[in-house]
């Protein structure tokens, strides 16, 4: 029977996880010092009797099992993850071929997605679109000193590290603690985003990089909404053949050629007449 200290009431607090029942310890240590013990976990939606089930099933099938639950819980984490990225994929290909979406980069939306997972979506738009407003301020006075191309990309790249090192900083002194998370971005892919748009903005103008940088955030908003839908992470990770579906689904949407939605709109009036 367990008591809660603070009322004395039987029970167990709400958010309370028993990790081991009986009397032994959870960690022995002899002879060494400062000993660490981590815990793993991944959240599912199975029943807890099918979880056992296929535990106790493990032993007996272990070369046949190809189940996702067969791995680390470290592992299945990452699964987790890497299975919601061809419905982000999906989700670029509807847009760009269907709607007619112009992004900087063809596949850039899908990682700024995978970011705002992980740092929600409110913050990883201000901390994405502080990075890229900075980076481009410093990528045109770069552009002063004639760089070439592979010298000023890793300019800009360790630019780009050094600000996010100080947003984490000064975050961190404010008590931001949300903006800590800034380092979920890629830097790569952020570096060379800086890099496009400088060279768009000078070749094409202010307007062609507002436009193909707010579909590229349009693109990843769409694809981080319905990534982080339980829904679909529920399907993609306990039903992992479902891939396939979204692959034919790739398929099809790339032997389309008629007209786009945003190409429609464009010749409206022609419809009309």
């Amino acid at each position: 029977m367990f008591l809660i200290r603070a009322t004395a009431s039987a029970g167990l607090p709400e958010n309370f996880f028993i990790w081991q029942r009986g009397d032994g310890s959870v960690l022995n240590v002899v002879g060494g010092r400062d000993s660490s013990l981590e815990f793993a976990l991944v959240s599912n939606s199975l029943p807890a009797k099918a979880v056992v089930g296929m535990e106790q099933r493990s032993d007996k099938f272990a070369i046949l099992d190809f189940s996702i639950y067969t791995l680390p819980v470290e592992q299945q984490g990452i699964f987790k993850g890497l299975l919601l990225i061809p419905v982000a994929a999906l989700v670029v290909v509807f847009m760009r071929v269907l709607v007619g979406v112009r992004t900087s980069g063809t596949f850039m939306p899908i990682l700024i997605a995978l970011a705002f997972i992980q740092t929600t979506l409110l913050v990883g738009l201000a901390i994405f679109l502080s990075l890229i407003g900075l980076g481009l301020w410093i990528r045109s006075y770069l552009s002063h000193l004639n760089l070439l191309l592979v010298a000023r990309v890793a300019t800009v790249i360790i630019m780009v590290i050094l600000l996010m090192a100080a947003l984490a900083v000064i975050s961190y002194k404010l008590g931001i603690d949300q903006v800590l998370t800034v380092t979920f971005f890629p830097t790569v892919i952020v570096a060379w985003t800086i890099e496009r748009m400088s060279i768009l903005w000078e070749e094409e103008g202010g307007h062609e990089v507002l436009i193909q940088g707010g579909g590229s955030l349009l693109v990843a908003v769409m694809a981080y909404l319905v990534m982080s839908n339980h829904l679909v992470e529920h399907l993609t990770f306990n039903f992992p053949e479902l891939t396939l579906s979204l692959l034919g689904v790739i398929l099809l949407l790339g032997k389309y050629t008629g007209y786009r939605l945003s190409e429609l709109y464009r010749f409206r009036d022609m419809g009309a007449e």
